[in-house]
C-alpha cells in the first residue's frame, strides 16, 4: 500500500513536471520563430538598402580611382577636423 501511495505522488509530480517542460518547448519554438522573422526582416532591409546605395557607392569608387591624390587630400583633412573636434570637446 506504501508503494501505491508514493507511485501517486510521483505520477502528481510528474505531471506539473510535463506540463512546464511542454510549456518550454512551446516558448522556445516561439522564440525560434521571432528570431526567424527579425533575421529575414533585418536581410530584406540590407538587401533594400544596398540597391538604395549601389549607385553611389560605385560613382565614389570612380571618384577615388580617377582621383587618388584628391581622395587621399579629401580623407586627411577630415582626419585632422575630426582629430581637432574631439581633442576640443
Amino acid at each position: 500500500m506504501g508503494s501505491q501511495s508514493f507511485g501517486g505522488w510521483a505520477d502528481s509530480a510528474r505531471q506539473p513536471v510535463d506540463t512546464a517542460r511542454q510549456a518550454l518547448g512551446e516558448a522556445g519554438e516561439a522564440a525560434r520563430r521571432g528570431y526567424d522573422d527579425a533575421s529575414r526582416q533585418a536581410r530584406q532591409a540590407y538587401e533594400q538598402m544596398e540597391d538604395a546605395i549601389g549607385p553611389y557607392r560605385q560613382s565614389l569608387e570612380d571618384a577615388i580611382v580617377s582621383n587618388p591624390v584628391k581622395a587621399v587630400g579629401v580623407s586627411l583633412a577630415v582626419g585632422v577636423l575630426l582629430g581637432w573636434l574631439i581633442k576640443r570637446s
